[in-house]
């Protein structure tokens, strides 16, 4: 028999998360044909059906079922012997993350230089969504580690540490009449439409007290996957939004956005690294995690580049 290729097994184990090829194909960014080649080639090196047709999909064969748990257990052993032998970049040919959007905007660009210092050839796959799960892709071996932002959860084999905590602020357009405050009150949401993220909404009980001990309530509650987006709308004079104080920094800066911290104790939530329990990260998965931890670490000394709490500038900047 021949070599098992570990591009096959991956391609595999995406594909076995169903429900079709073109789906595994789109989790992995490829073309639906190199799934299928991907696909066939492993089957006949293994000289078994792997799949079969299923209406619009595929379903497991017996030995598909079979073979999910040994591929696993083999990409597994691959990490481990990269990690063992050799060094820097030749052992860490690819790394997949999976990251907020919040996050990555402003953490990346800060990041990437880092990271590049160390592994200037490595493969960089970086995914701001998971269509599985991110906890199903950790065990598939789909993506090596996740920084994300929200609360934190339980899943089997899945280690979640929190690294930091990122402060949320509320941004409103930058003519509102709450351009000039120094903090949002709850009552200054009243009547008005507000903009969420599933991420930074980790902090909707805490509001929504403040809201109520207040009496005030938004008139609407839109939530959206993309802060892209809802920066968009808040510019553009749609209402308020709640959104990590390092992801609109550059718009404030640019004038696009008023950006207040909440009044009182401010509101935050967790960032968290996200593992496979039992698999020590890669070379290049620990040297992107420093590098997080160091530009969370120093901005925190610098306060996030010369700014004070909650995005203001500080009194000697302002007009």
């Amino acid at each position: 028999m021949n070599m098992l290729d570990p591009w096959q097994l991956r391609t595999f184990l995406a594909a076995a998360a169903g429900p079709s090829f073109r789906q595994a194909a789109e989790d992995l960014a490829m073309a639906p044909s190199t799934v299928t080649t991907q696909i066939r080639s492993l089957e006949e090196t293994l000289g078994v059906r792997l799949f079969e047709r299923a209406g619009a999909g595929t379903i497991l064969t017996e030995h598909g079922r079979r073979l999910v748990g040994h591929a696993r257990r083999l990409l597994d052993l691959e990490a481990e012997i990269r990690l063992g032998l050799g060094g820097e970049d030749d052992a860490c040919p690819e790394l997949a993350v999976r990251l907020s959007e919040s996050l990555g905007l402003d953490l990346v660009p800060a990041v990437l230089p880092r990271f590049r210092d160390r592994f200037p050839h490595t493969r960089l796959l970086l995914a701001t969504h998971s269509r599985q799960g991110l906890a199903r892709d950790l065990r598939q071996g789909a993506v090596d580690l996740g920084l994300v932002l929200g609360e934190p959860f339980a899943a089997e084999g899945i280690l979640v540490t929190e690294i930091h905590r990122e402060e949320l602020v509320v941004i409103a357009p930058p003519g509102s009449d709450l351009a000039g405050r120094a903090a949002a009150r709850p009552e200054d949401l009243d009547g008005r439409e507000l903009f969420v993220t599933p991420q930074i909404w980790s902090a909707r009980r805490r509001v929504e007290n403040a809201l109520a001990l207040a009496g005030a309530g938004p008139a609407v509650l839109t939530e959206c996957t993309s802060l892209a987006i809802v920066i968009r709308c808040v510019a553009a004079g749609q209402g308020l939004a709640l959104a990590p104080r390092r992801a609109v920094r550059r718009e404030r800066e640019a004038g696009l956005l008023a950006v207040l911290p909440w009044a009182g104790r401010p509101l935050d939530a967790p960032v968290m690294l996200v593992r496979q329990a039992g698999r020590p990260l890669t070379r290049a998965g620990a040297v992107f995690v420093e590098a997080v931890r160091s530009v969370l670490a120093q901005e925190e000394r610098e306060g996030l580049g010369g700014e004070g709490r909650g995005g203001m500038p500080p009194a000697a900047g302002r007009g």
